[in-house]
């Protein structure tokens, strides 16, 4: 992180000190283990770790911090009313989890450094991780849209449409009109481009920007969606009898073999396969 020029930003802001970047991740999971129940667990880590541990499982770099409840709340039957509880409910556990950052923002927190003098510490939200789902949840934007910036769905595949990252200013003060009146609040948000949610869990952040704490999702965006379309031209150019028969004669591996072809992609997940084929975002 301390390549990018968020970390020198925001330093600007908090002179004598250092910023301990929180970064969040979550992804809701299927336990095949467990009679394919569902876990909704979140994880906690900060970008002065190096990246060398980060990659380690063994060194522990990432820490649990909670899990969020997997209720479907079948009692409420309106769609629309079922959708908005769900966000809600997401949000309003993300705030509650994330909620002492807000005192210790504000609060120099005194941690030995690796110089073994004290620092004046202030952990700051720095980075949100998680799949095109998740991103749309906590961003709090419609499916179908950019996650970052103000992009017309229909011209995200397109390299010359003008984009401008989301106003996280202008959205702040549409939530702020939920005093005002619940149509109102509806309206205002509406017109700031995001969904009628009821204080998102970054609202009261102090230096958090959710909208540029997004990371991309390469692996469901980027590497799934590559190899999709290289497999499809491939079996064009070539013919899909021609990939199986190449793919026959690969040696075999320890994860599996290869020798019925394309056979072994065909386990990828609902999941994974609908995430594939989500927008993927501009490059910011």
């Amino acid at each position: 992180m301390h390549t990018g020029k968020w970390w020198c930003n925001t330093q600007v802001r908090i002179l004598c000190a250092t910023i301990i970047p929180v970064i969040i991740s979550t992804d809701k999971t299927q336990v095949t283990m467990f009679c394919n129940k569902t876990v909704y667990p979140v994880y906690l880590t900060i970008g002065n770790i190096p990246n060398d541990i980060h990659r380690k499982p063994s060194q522990c770099a990432h820490v649990l911090l909670a899990y969020l409840p997997t209720t479907h709340l079948e009692h409420i039957t309106n769609k629309a009313s079922h959708r908005r509880s769900m966000v809600n409910l997401y949000h309003a556990c993300m705030a509650h989890v994330l909620s002492p950052l807000e005192k210790l923002v504000l609060t120099a927190w005194q941690c030995v450094a690796n110089t073994g003098y004290d620092s004046r510490c202030h952990p700051l939200f720095a980075c949100f991780i998680g799949d095109y789902p998740e991103q749309v949840l906590a961003t709090a934007v419609k499916t179908m849209e950019c996650p970052k910036c103000d992009i017309p769905p229909d011209e995200l595949e397109s390299s010359t449409a003008p984009f401008e990252i989301q106003d996280l200013y202008a959205i702040l003060d549409a939530l702020a009109t939920i005093d005002v009146g619940d149509l109102t609040f509806i309206q205002a948000c509406r017109d700031a481009g995001i969904k009628p949610v009821v204080h998102p869990f970054w609202e009261r952040l102090p230096y958090a920007n959710i909208f540029q704490a997004i990371t991309p999702d390469i692996l469901h965006q980027l590497y799934q969606g590559l190899v999709k379309h290289l497999l499809g031209w491939l079996a064009h150019a070539c013919g899909p009898n021609e990939i199986d028969a190449r793919c026959q004669r690969l040696p075999p591996v320890r994860t599996g073999c290869a020798g019925r072809g394309q056979y072994v992609l065909r386990y990828v997940s609902r999941t994974h396969r609908e995430e594939s084929h989500s927008p993927a975002q501009c490059s910011l």
